[in-house]
């Protein structure tokens, strides 16, 4: 299915009236899920589709800001209500993510949900539902939305509380503008969105002057006493406890970023952190240049992504497994892979 095929499907599942939509991110929503389902949420409402936005886990709080954010419902305070909207929606929105599994807790009810499935992404290799939007060459999938939201409606239907979140989701997924970023057509969309009246200050305000002292201490220690550099590669690697996450009053979104600062380092190429969590180990991955982090992500880490920018999980072992791991694999990322 092409791009317009998908967004002429898309467009005619809209214009049914009094259709009921469900949107989801993805589990452990990021600048990018925010954005696109603040955004797309706006655009649905506008366009007089009802339509609420579940997420497995939680918005993290640099991102509620965003409108309509705050009144996601989570499952993990609300599975009922949820798995009702479900069972009622006519169609779910599967937004900046390319499977059902990266939805966590929500998953089985949306495979068991008769609803129309969309999926509107820019990761590779989307789960073949019944309506796709993909495009891996855009820098994030508000990137993509942007496209979705003026061909169906023109650009004079966005508002300035849509391009601020879709600005969110273009410059964080890009790292501000550091990595994935290089096709024109990014700048076009942000100078449109500007047009629109994206309020680029205030976005930057809340996404990057918004610390509490708690997550700058967090990442003081992670950087002081808890960062290692492989000692034959290029590879920084940051590995976080739960014990750590607790003792500094870890909220969502607290670690959001770090994994990018080893690359700041001139002879460091690839940043691995690897965070314990309650259920799961998680894994982000990141890298300069032409370095392919997603195929390391996908062979050993049950995970995937995007050239610089990959995640993983691994279930029923230790942190200290999962690092020893991440070092016995590079020889062989490196070897495959990279030529440094």
């Amino acid at each position: 299915m092409s791009i317009s095929e998908g967004i002429e499907q898309l467009k005619a599942l809209l214009g049914k009236p009094g259709s009921r939509a469900v949107i989801i991110p993805h589990i452990s929503v990021d600048g990018d899920a925010a954005g696109s389902c603040s955004a797309f949420s706006g655009a649905l409402e506008k366009a007089g589709v009802k339509c609420r936005i579940l997420t497995c886990d939680y918005i993290p709080d640099y991102l509620r800001w965003l409108p309509r954010l705050s009144q996601a419902i989570s499952f993990q305070d609300k599975a009922g209500y949820c798995k009702r909207l479900l069972r009622e929606a006519d169609m779910i929105c599967m937004l900046d993510h390319n499977t059902m599994k990266r939805e966590g807790d929500l998953e089985p009810w949306v495979r068991e949900s008769k609803a129309v499935k969309v999926v509107i992404d820019h990761h590779p290799d989307p789960e073949a539902v019944d309506v796709v939007i993909s495009n891996i060459r855009v820098s994030s999938t508000c990137e993509l939305l942007y496209s979705v939201i003026t061909e169906i409606w023109g650009r004079e239907f966005l508002t300035p509380d849509m391009a601020n979140a879709l600005y969110t989701g273009i410059n964080t997924d890009t790292g501000g503008l550091s990595h994935n970023s290089s096709h024109p057509e990014t700048y076009r969309v942000i100078a449109e969105l500007l047009e629109s009246g994206l309020d680029k200050e205030t976005v930057h305000r809340y996404i990057y002057e918004t610390n509490k002292l708690s997550r700058l201490r967090l990442i003081g220690n992670i950087l002081l006493n808890k960062l290692t550099v492989h000692p034959d590669y290029p590879v920084a690697v940051l590995p976080v406890t739960l014990g750590e996450l607790e003792s500094y009053n870890y909220q969502e979104g607290d670690l959001e970023g770090v994994v990018n600062i080893p690359l700041s380092v001139a002879n460091i190429y690839v940043s691995v952190q690897v965070t314990q969590r309650k259920e799961r180990i998680k894994l982000s991955f990141r890298s300069k240049g032409a370095i392919p982090v997603n195929e390391w992500a996908r062979v050993h880490f049950n995970g995937g992504g995007h050239l610089n920018a990959a995640g993983g999980q691994c279930e029923g072992v230790t942190l200290e497994e999962v690092v020893q791991r991440v070092f016995d694999t590079t020889p062989w990322f490196f070897s495959t892979y990279v030529s440094v």
